[in-house]
């Protein structure tokens, strides 16, 4: 009797195990495939906004071109390399591209538009400003997705194969993680995008040059935490050294400040020489230093900001897209980077030359058509 019970148990042990191998293995297999997916979404549009960046930097007359290739071959490369014969738990991944405009089966990613306004995809849409990424395992030729994982349980309960197609899709919409926020009377209408200004390096202030003096409108900036409230437990400096991620914040109320603490501008100082930190969006001269750091700062009315320290809600208007060329806020170094490696900036801070520098600057109304050219400098996962 011990026997027949022990051989009885057995099997239901073994029938057991081998559903939780399947199930395990299931769950492995979609974690692999869909973090697959979106790596391949987020570097094919990385590759779509340094194109765009690219023509933002030399030919500004070429942005739309660019934003009107449906093809956008280079990023369809960068998507497949990106995870083309890797290894993952389970198998190996791979992408197949025919340049095609929709999903089938040899093809498995699309360049299109994505839509801000209803959060919708058109594959082969102009601007091409998203791509959309499938995934599958290269093990399993008919099938896109997990492919045939048939066990011996699977099978006996009429289960061929657990079939999983993940896909994913990235875009370039335009967001901003700046700290800074710009007065609208900064941005001139010859500037209006996609017409990339490049201006005699303009210093801006956040405090008076004299005594009871306020700085031009179009020379001042303020500190921002963008939708997010200044509180004891989240500061500004929090915000600034924790890489937050972007945020849509064009015709919404952001908090604003013209502080006299040169703490935030420090801390943005820190950021911009910090080689580690957003190199994608920056320039380095042919010396490899550092020249300029690409911003999509929002824009504000700045005619009823209180001279203190309060946050308080303003509307942005605008986006601008600027060039910061230095930033000379002394010592300290801010983002507790003291002694850490910096990059060279090409044009030194002197005696007396404390503030915030730009150089090229671009803007673009909240409503206006123009914004769906403007770049997404952080490419973020939409779906």
């Amino acid at each position: 009797m011990d026997t027949t019970y022990v051989t009885i148990m057995l099997i239901v042990f073994l029938v057991l195990t081998g559903l939780a191998v399947d199930i395990g293995y299931m769950y492995v297999s979609e974690e692999d495939l869909q973090s697959a997916a979106e790596t391949a979404a987020l570097t094919g549009t990385q590759a779509i906004k340094q194109r765009i960046l690219f023509q933002v930097q030399n030919d500004p007359k070429k942005i739309v071109e660019a934003f009107s290739d449906p093809l956008q071959s280079a990023a369809r490369t960068a998507a497949v390399e990106s995870v083309a014969g890797k290894h993952s738990s389970v198998a190996l991944v791979g992408l197949a591209s025919n340049n095609g405009k929709e999903l089938s089966g040899d093809n498995d990613l699309t360049v299109g538009f994505w839509n801000v306004s209803s959060q919708s995809y058109t594959p082969g849409g102009t601007p091409a400003n998203a791509m959309q990424v499938r995934t599958r395992r290269t093990a399993e030729s008919g099938t896109a997705g997990m492919g045939a994982l048939g066990s011996f349980l699977a099978r006996i309960t009429g289960t061929e194969n657990f079939d999983f197609t993940p896909v994913a899709i990235a875009a370039i919409t335009p967001r901003t993680r700046a700290n800074i926020a710009l007065c609208t009377a900064t941005c001139d209408p010859a500037c209006s995008y996609p017409e990339i200004c490049a201006i005699k390096e303009r210093r801006m202030l956040r405090t008076p040059r004299e005594a009871n003096r306020e700085p031009p409108a179009n020379d001042r900036y303020l500190y921002t935490s963008l939708m997010h409230p200044v509180t004891v437990t989240n500061t500004m400096s929090d915000m600034i050294c924790g890489e937050a991620p972007a945020q849509e914040v064009c015709g919404r109320p952001i908090y604003t400040s013209s502080a006299a603490s040169d703490d935030s501008l420090r801390d943005i100082q820190a950021m911009m020489y910090n080689p580690k930190f957003d190199r994608s969006n920056k320039e380095y001269d042919k010396n490899g230093r550092l020249s300029g750091w690409w911003a999509i700062v929002p824009a504000t009315d700045c005619g009823r900001i209180t001279p203190d320290n309060a946050f308080e809600p303003h509307m942005v208007t605008k986006y601008s897209l600027v060039r910061i060329s230095r930033i000379c806020a002394g010592t300290p170094a801010g983002c507790q980077q003291s002694g850490a490696p910096q990059d060279a900036p090409a044009s030194a801070c002197g005696s007396g030359e404390w503030g915030l520098y730009l150089d090229r600057i671009s803007c673009v109304g909240c409503a206006d058509k123009a914004k769906l050219l403007l770049p997404g400098l952080q490419p973020v996962l939409v779906k």
